[in-house]
């Protein structure tokens, strides 16, 4: 009795200990693991066999494994995702092998098995998996495993997500939106690491991709679309590897090429008790791809440009003479002929090298300790095509390049032992674990000028321009202010530039490496100097050198930056533009910028089955830091001249300086100095005159032009110089505005100090979350139930009032000054008051509620137009301020203006339960309320509000912004139409509010302004049929259907910029969203010759032909997205011309046309062997994307629904001398061609077909 009495006890302090050690660790994280259970039961008589060993293993290694309890179950968790082996063994009976079982993240994978009693010891009977028809764990969604991801012809992740139901694709490779979700609403993780930046996953080190549309467990946060999780492969027990290559230039232009390779095997076998090697201690896999592509996102219709001799004569001879001498010169660009163009089918210098490497470690120190740790490295290197340069000037595309890489270690822990059967089956808590995980993810860009990278004082030098000044004079008189002596005569008036010169060449060579630099440029400036002498010019300061002796009329010189008239360049200029088309050859690019984004993440989760319930709790913790640095560096050339002597412009008046010869004889002359101004000197300025060796405080004039441009750095400016009043050359955070990057993190208060540095922290928001989930059964309803809690904190400062930068007062103030004046009783103490002068108030013209944004004049009634206050104000706006004379010199209380973000916390539940009918059918349902942190638009930016009052309606982003909302729901059916064929049906409804979209804040202090809110909402309701056909003579097909109505007041962020911007309210009607796409059928089918005796094709003269080889066919089709028609005609094709459309119809009231899609992938494999026990498979195959060749149109000119014409070379206007007519053009007939060329953008249609060629080779 005692020694029971022990048992029991021991028994309870173990599960104690399980139920103590699960709480304190069971907080969440994002759970890649899967599960999987069974039954194992007598083959003759159906009787579960209890205690029988179960064992699941990977690449050949044991990953878990346990015994079943009294009535023959069992479990396995967790289990990565991928595919297993899984052996059952028990005393009596033969052992049984079932392979090729799929595991997938956060799902449970049904496989019982049936022993058969009395096999002969040793004897193995091996079945292959065959999947469930029915799954009941991810009925909205998809799972792809490696072998149907490698089947398919396409290589990208969104385009295998794209074959689910429910998402929409525009084209190959884009972008997805999930059930009428904003296209930002879709997460993406990698091995449970939320996707920042590229995902960089090599193909092959893909496992499994598993995209989720709806019904998203608890687990899941931070998406109100979609869920697209990728899994990396594991380690192997035996070493393997294999090697690919893919290449288009067989058949293309494109010039793509792919070699990848895949590698995996042991580090440390464990040494078994005979000696020999066993399972794998330490094992590793490492995969890697490298990408070459001349154009990776070619068009239907290829790319028109100049021939290269005509460019090449373009270059030499960039000006030709107006027919009216005295015009001056024109661009030879606009002077063009059909004849000089071509069509090419790849755009050009929009070239791309990328590499990719994943790779893992997997210890196993004990039977159920697991420790993983590994990553992926993405780097990038490309030219981005630019539709401005394509014709004139693609060499000069901006280069852009990044990095990111990913670091992971997680480490699991199972409690329990499985050999200790007893105690488990009769314990309450089974299966108890849990997982701890860390994550850092870096990303690094850069986007600059290929040439001249970070060199800033490059970008835009042409070359050495020398100004010659010299004093002008005219009669009148001057009074020496110490004497008293009065003076008339010649006096100095000011300085004239005299000459202005260009060197290019000295003896013969070269003078200065900026022509290799910028040689474009400089033969515009070469040019235009040799033409201006040719053709006898004459120059602005013609007139005035006649005051010197010099008859320069007409004489081709030029003398002074005037005479360039924006033709010849000087440094810091670009070309003119052929018609506001095309840029000209040389049309630089001017940016050099680089950007940081990081995430830190750490997770923890746990999960246990206490007696018929499976509980997961957990909670993560992440946080991102973003930096940022860009600079316009052509700018700085404008910049310095304009800083420079600034503060010596005028004369000193207080010292003439008359002119004696030497018998003291007034030579009838008055000179000056020049005026030394030192508040108005720049620093700039200052910090030059020390680099150049100058006196700081003297009056040297300093030709910016003339010096090489090693002279300069940005450092000799002050940050408020670069911010140039809010015309900033810089836009920056995280970094100084020079490009450093900050260790600290400064204070907003600091940005807005007197002398400040300007600098500006990066964006640090934090997203932490917990859940509880609990899957449970009552008779035949399976039920899981989850409750999700997410707090999203901006960590920055906001303010405390949208309508206000300054403090102002309030209706339950001391308002004595207001002489008497009486406020309504039913305006609220805390409203905002209006008053008729903001300097010098007089009267109360009325109040605002900030927390409702609601407008009242001063009788207190409610008003829809603040306009109105501001009328009654003298035309602005005029809060009751505390410190007005603070505010009218842009002084910034931080304290009293801005206020800490307050962190929004959001409870979700989730709700999915399904009911089995029979073994063949099910319906299923689910409810969730899913949140999102806000995508974008909600940095702090304090450079706005510095120069707010001078920015009256821009456009500013919105600190304050709250996460987004969607409530879904689905209820669906699934059966099984056959033993290998089964149908899913369902219905979805979607509620999104809180989405983000542009607004007008009208009344704004010190200016009106437009930023972003939390106002769009939208609806979704679709139907969606999924048919499953598994492989039948042959052919496995999937195929899907949605039917699908997307409606809400903004698509996207920028959506409702017409309508705010021209005064308009926004949207709150419901329209077509872009993306709703109301019909849309996907289907993947796969045709494939098995081998050996499987093999069922054609044999020809012995041979199996097709053996091992077959075709795989992706296609799509769906109904266009709406668009909104136009009444007018505008030029849509050209840059920078401001006509308003006017709307034809309803906003989205029209649509696209359908759209066909087909991608094909053939293939054969064969078998090489190199002796009894080895053997390689070698795979050939052609890959046709776009097989039919369609020519989608994916957009259209509004005004005619057309994608090659917006109808402008035929209407009126293009006739009518007032707006433009081509007849007022320099060559009517080299404009209307140029604007066909330049209407029939490439972008308007889809990819064309492209056939890519593959061999690889698996060992």
């Amino acid at each position: 009795m005692k020694l029971e009495l022990f048992k029991r006890n021991i028994i309870m302090l173990r599960k104690t200990y399980l139920m103590v050690a699960f709480l304190l660790t069971a907080t969440f994280a994002f759970a890649q693991t899967g599960t999987l259970k069974g039954v194992i039961t007598d083959a003759m008589s159906g009787e579960p066999i209890p205690f029988a060993n179960i064992v699941a293993e990977k690449n050949g290694n044991q990953i878990g494994g346990t015994t079943t309890d009294f009535d023959g179950n069992y479990t396995i968790k967790p289990l990565d995702p991928g595919s297993y082996t899984v052996k059952a063994t028990f005393v009596g009976y033969g052992t049984v092998e079932v392979t090729g079982v799929i595991v997938s993240a956060n799902k449970i994978t049904p496989q019982d098995i049936k022993l058969q009693e009395g096999i002969a010891i040793g004897e193995v009977k091996i079945i292959a998996y065959k999947k469930p028809l029915l799954d009941k764990d991810n009925l909205s969604g998809e799972t792809k495993t490696a072998e149907e991801i490698v089947a398919l012809p396409t290589r990208s992740v969104a385009s295998v997500a794209a074959t689910t139901a429910g998402i929409y694709q525009r084209d190959e490779g884009d972008a997805v939106n999930v059930r009428g979700s904003r296209g930002n609403a879709t997460t993406y993780y990698i091995d449970g690491i939320k996707v920042r930046g590229n995902m960089g996953v090599p193909t092959s080190g893909i496992e499994q991709i598993t995209v989720v549309t709806g019904g998203l467990p608890a687990k899941y946060g931070d998406a109100t679309g979609g869920i697209i999780s990728v899994t990396t492969k594991g380690p192997s027990n035996k070493l393997f590897g294999g090697i690919e290559y893919e290449t288009s230039s067989l058949f293309d232009d494109y010039n793509y090429h792919l070699l990848g390779f895949a590698l995996s095997g042991p580090i440390l076998k464990k040494r078994n008790t005979d000696g020999t090697k066993g399972s794998s201690l330490i094992g590793y896999f490492l995969s890697g791809e490298l990408r070459s592509v001349d154009d990776n996102d070619p068009s239907a219709i290829g790319m028109w440009k100049v021939k290269d001799d005509v460019l090449a004569d373009l270059k030499k001879n960039p000006f030709v003479i107006a027919p009216n001498a005295s015009a001056g010169f024109l661009s030879t660009s606009e002077f063009l002929r059909e004849s000089d163009f071509e069509l090419v089918d790849a755009k050009l210098n929009a070239n791309e090298k990328r590499m990719n490497i994943s790779g893992k470690i997997d210890f196993k120190p004990s039977k159920n300790t697991f420790l993983s740790i590994g990553g992926n490295f993405f780097a990038e290197k490309k030219r981005d095509f630019s539709r401005w340069r394509s014709m004139f000037s693609w060499q000069d595309n901006r280069e852009s390049s990044q990095v990111t890489y990913r670091l992971f270690g997680k480490l699991t822990q199972k409690f329990g032992s499985d050999e200790s059967n007893a105690e488990e089956s009769a314990s309450s808590i089974k299966n108890a674990f849990f997982t701890i995980q860390g994550d850092y993810t870096n990303n690094k860009y850069t986007y600059v000028d290929a040439n001249h990278q970070f060199d800033y004082f490059k970008y835009g030098y042409v070359g050495k321009f020398t100004t010659t000044k010299a004093p002008i004079y005219s009669r009148g008189v001057a009074v020496d202010s110490l004497s008293g002596t009065i003076y008339t005569g010649q006096i100095l008036n000011g300085w004239a530039d005299t000459s202005y010169t260009f060197d290019e060449w000295a003896d013969g060579e070269i003078k200065y490496d900026w022509r290799n630099s910028n040689p474009g440029l400089v033969n515009y400036t070469s040019a235009y100097y040799d033409l201006f002498s040719q053709y006898g010019m004459n120059s602005y300061m013609a007139p005035i050198m006649g005051e010197f002796g010099v008859d320069a009329a007409n004489d081709g010189v030029i003398r002074t930056a005037a005479d360039l008239q924006g033709q010849g360049l000087r440094n810091g200029d670009l070309p003119t533009s052929v018609y506001s088309l095309f840029g000209n050859h040389a049309y630089l690019y001017n940016g050099s910028a680089k950007q940081e984004n990081t995430q830190t993440s750490f997770k923890v989760s746990g999960s246990a089955d206490v007696q018929s319930h499976e509980f997961s709790f957990g909670f993560e913790y992440q946080q991102r830091k973003d930096y940022y640095w860009g600079l316009g560096p052509m700018g700085l050339w404008g910049l310095m001249r304009q800083q420079a002597n600034k503060h010596i412009l005028e004369r000193d008046l207080s010292n003439p300086q008359a002119q004696f010869d030497a018998n003291l004889i007034y030579q009838d002359t008055v000179k000056y100095d020049r005026l030394f101004i030192a508040d108005e000197q720049s620093d700039f300025d200052r910090n030059l005159r020390g680099v150049l060796g100058l006196d700081p405080n003297g009056t040297d004039f300093i030709d910016i032009d003339s010096y090489d441009p090693a002279t300069y750095s940005l450092d000799l400016f002050s940050a408020d110089e670069l911010l140039n009043n809010g015309s900033s050359l810089a836009y920056y955070y995280g970094y100084d505005i020079y490009g450093n990057k900050l260790t600290t993190m400064p204070t907003l208060k600091s940005f807005f100090e007197e002398d400040s540095e300007r600098l500006i922290a990066p964006f640090t928001p934090i997203y932490t979350a917990g859940y509880i989930q609990d899957k449970f059964a009552i008779e035949d309803l399976i039920f899981n139930i989850g409750l999700r809690v997410d707090r999203y904190d901006a960590n920055q400062k906001v303010l405390k009032d949208q309508h206000l930068l300054y403090s102002a007062y309030t209706a339950g103030a001391d308002l004595d000054l207001m002489n008497g004046t009486d406020i309504p009783v039913w305006i609220e103490d805390d409203y905002v008051v209006y008053v008729d002068d903001v300097e010098n108030p007089s009267t109360i013209v009325g109040y605002r509620d900030n927390s409702s944004d609601t407008w009242y004049n001063a009788d207190g009634l409610e008003i829809s137009d603040p306009t109105l206050l501001a009328d009654e104000a003298g035309g602005k706006i005029a809060p009751y301020l505390k410190d007005a004379q603070s505010a009218k010199k842009g002084i910034v209380n931080v304290d009293e203006a801005f206020e800490d973000y307050t962190p929004e916390i959001v409870f979700m539940p989730r709700i999915a339960f399904s009911f089995p009918i029979s073994d063949e059918a099910q319906f299923f349902a689910h409810y969730d309320v899913l949140t999102q942190s806000p995508p974008g638009r909600n940095r702090l930016e304090p450079v706005d509000y510095l120069f707010m009052a001078d920015r009256v309606g821009a456009t500013l982003d919105n600190p304050d912004l709250k996460p987004v909302k969607t409530i879904d729901y689905e209820l669906g059916f699934a059966k099984t139409l056959s033993l290998k064929s089964a149908l899913r049906i369902s219905a979805f409804y979607k509620e999104m509010r809180d989405m983000i979209s542009k607004i007008n804040v009208i009344g704004a202090y010190p200016a009106t302004y437009y930023t972003f809110g939390n106002i769009d909402f939208g609806t979704v309701k679709g139907l969606a049929i999924n048919y499953d056909l598994r492989r039948t003579n042959n052919v496995q097909m999937t195929a899907n259907y949605t039917l699908q109505f997307a409606d809400g007041t903004g698509s996207e962020a920028d959506g409702a910029v017409n309508l705010v911007e021209t005064g308009q309210p926004n949207l709150r009607t419901a329209i077509p969203l872009d993306f709703d796409q109301r019909h849309a059928l996907s289907a993947s089918v796969d045709y494939h010759y098995g081998e050996g005796k499987d093999y069922n094709g054609p044999v020809w003269f012995g041979l199996k032909v097709f053996e091992n080889a077959g075709a795989n066919v992706m296609f799509s089709a769906g109904s266009g997205t709406p668009y909104s028609k136009q009444s007018n005609i505008t030029q849509e094709a050209a840059d920078g011309i401001n006509d308003r459309s006017t709307l034809d119809g309803s906003l989205n009231g029209s649509r696209l046309p359908w759209q066909f899609r087909m991608n094909m992938k053939v293939n054969k494999e064969f078998e090489i062997k190199w002796n009894d026990k080895k053997s390689s498979h070698l795979n050939v195959y052609v890959q046709v994307q776009n097989l039919l060749d369609a020519r989608n149109i994916i957009s259209v000119y509004r005004a005619t629904g057309n994608p090659d014409d917006d109808g402008y070379l035929l209407s009126p206007a293009a006739s009518d001398p007032q707006s433009g007519a081509i007849t007022t053009k320099n060559d009517p007939d080299s404009f209307q061609y140029l604007y066909s060329l330049a209407v029939n953008n490439p972008s308007h249609y889809s990819l064309p077909r492209m056939w890519r060629a593959g061999i690889s080779l698996q060992f």
